[in-house]
């Protein structure tokens, strides 16, 4: 099976990078989806299926952050939802 003409990655967005006073991991998340909403010229209505990815623990004074968590917080409900953490 292949999936050559069923799936693409549209557009791309980008959030300041480090420790920043005041953001959490999950504002960083929703930053960078609507960034490449907005970059693909798409609106969340568009969107059928998430992955995110989790490099790094969550802090001692912080939680994980699921793709469930942030679909909720953008108000979608993908056909599809994932994550890939290692």
């Amino acid at each position: 099976m292949s999936i050559k003409d069923k799936y693409a990655i549209v557009g791309v967005g980008y959030t300041p990078q480090g420790r920043i006073t005041g953001r959490t991991e999950l504002s960083f998340h929703l930053e960078a989806i609507v960034n490449a909403i907005d970059d693909a010229g798409l609106t969340k209505e568009d969107i059928d299926g998430l992955i995110c990815y989790r490099h790094f623990p969550p802090a001692s004074d912080s939680y994980d952050v699921t793709p469930y968590m942030v679909a909720q917080h953008l108000g979608i409900t993908p056909s599809f939802i994932s994550q890939d953490a290692n």
